[in-house]
């Protein structure tokens, strides 16, 4: 059986029993050693293919612990597992990107969400050219500095959201010229405001549009 277990900060007294438990435990380096888990139990994320192949080929009735972090169903390890004719049970944390919503105190339910994590950045710098709230799963290429030099001009606030849920965290409101400044830490997410978050709300009508209907997010356009 394979359960994945969402991590934002301390594993859970639940999450560490699992993997004390556990034939096999997935996950990054950082996860499995806060966990303690054995040499000859761990498989290292690095190639996510290279993981899940293990997995489709191991014994039917080992129980397999795979540790994500943040929310596992929500831009996650879940839908690759899917993928591969996996269907793991799965105990989520909070995403990383509603921690750092509620980091300021913004409200999340009208934003936008992409991932650049080893995906092309222009679909980001399409989305926050044209919306107001975006969220950003970032990668080590494609993190603030470079969202805020697609976006010079535009008129946008940052704000990067570092290693949250650890002791360390650090929640930092950016101008673009700041954020082409700055060096983030790893883990990060990007928030890209049209407003700063202190500023009030822009009106939403509270729904969400589904496919083929107009987009729900208010749209701006170029600044003259």
């Amino acid at each position: 059986m394979i359960t994945v277990y969402g991590l934002l900060g301390r594993p859970s007294v639940e999450l560490r029993i699992a993997a004390a438990a556990a034939d096999v435990v997935v996950g990054g380096a950082r996860h499995l050693d806060r966990l303690d888990v054995d040499e000859d139990r761990r498989i290292v994320l690095g190639s996510l293919a290279a993981a899940i192949e293990q997995l489709g080929s191991g014994r039917a009735e080992a129980e397999v612990v795979v540790v994500a972090s943040g929310d596992p169903l929500y831009f996650g390890v879940v839908r690759a597992l899917r993928a591969a004719g996996l269907r793991p049970a799965v105990v989520p944390a909070v995403s990383s990107i509603a921690a750092a919503f509620a980091a300021i105190g913004l409200p999340w339910d009208d934003a936008a969400v992409v991932s650049v994590h080893g995906r092309p950045l222009q679909p980001a710098l399409d989305l926050a050219r044209n919306t107001d709230k975006v969220a950003v799963f970032t990668s080590a290429d494609h993190g603030v500095r470079e969202l805020a030099a697609g976006l010079a001009g535009i008129g946008r606030w940052f704000v990067l959201a570092e290693r949250l849920g650890e002791d360390d965290q650090q929640v930092t409101v950016l101008t673009s010229e700041q954020a082409l400044d700055a060096t983030p830490r790893e883990p990060n997410v990007v928030l890209i405001l049209s407003r700063h978050p202190s500023d009030d709300d822009a009106p939403w009508p509270g729904s969400i549009a589904g496919p083929g209907a107009p987009a729900p997010y208010p749209t701006l356009g170029e600044p003259e």
